[in-house]
């Protein structure tokens, strides 16, 4: 099972298609990735093909289990669909512990940073996981979003989001060497 989103273009924001990572955006994983603020804050690299490779088996057998979603989000990509290139990833997963909640998680290649990008397709993602897992009869009912500190842009995606701060998580090296921000929220199917 896999879905194709689309998020309709604004007179200020292009049309963007949520899609799941296909083998021809290895070379786009792997660039994006070599970014040293991706470096910086995500807890997972992809350094080569073959861990892109592995990474995109991982997301296959979760999307066929239906426990984490992850889309590569394109711009533009109706337009020229052989050629678009993912500038973007977000996923969605549900939290073992807490069976009525779920993580959502992103990053933005460089060239996509500060055009609202991230907002607008976690909110698509949120949605759409959320629908998928009510179906199936396990409603979600809250989503978490952690980012390390000093991530002003991730906290600033959290607060359009309209997430809230639920409380500083201290750091917990060598996973997690920086203390972070938990932000909660809640879900009513919208």
């Amino acid at each position: 099972m896999t879905a194709t989103l689309t998020i309709p273009g604004t007179a200020t924001a292009p049309a963007l298609t949520l899609r799941p990572w296909l083998p021809r955006d290895i070379p786009a994983l792997v660039k994006a990735h070599a970014d040293p603020a991706m470096q910086r804050w995500l807890l997972r690299h992809v350094d080569d093909a073959d861990q892109a490779r592995a990474t995109l088996d991982e997301q296959a057998a979760q999307w066929a289990a239906r426990t984490r979603f992850v889309f590569a989000v394109v711009e533009n990509e109706a337009a020229a669909p052989a050629s678009a290139t993912p500038i973007a990833s977000v996923s969605v997963r549900r939290i073992a512990k807490l069976p009525h909640a779920a993580e959502v998680g992103y990053w933005t290649a460089p060239e996509a940073r500060s055009r609202n990008i991230a907002t607008r397709a976690v909110e698509a993602a949120m949605r759409w996981s959320a629908a998928q897992w009510a179906a199936d009869g396990e409603p979600i009912t809250r989503f978490e979003l952690i980012h390390s500190l000093g991530n002003d842009a991730s906290c600033r995606v959290a607060q359009k989001l309209g997430f809230t701060l639920a409380h500083e998580l201290p750091a917990f090296p060598p996973k997690f060497p920086d203390p972070g921000h938990l932000h909660v929220r809640e879900w009513a199917g919208g």
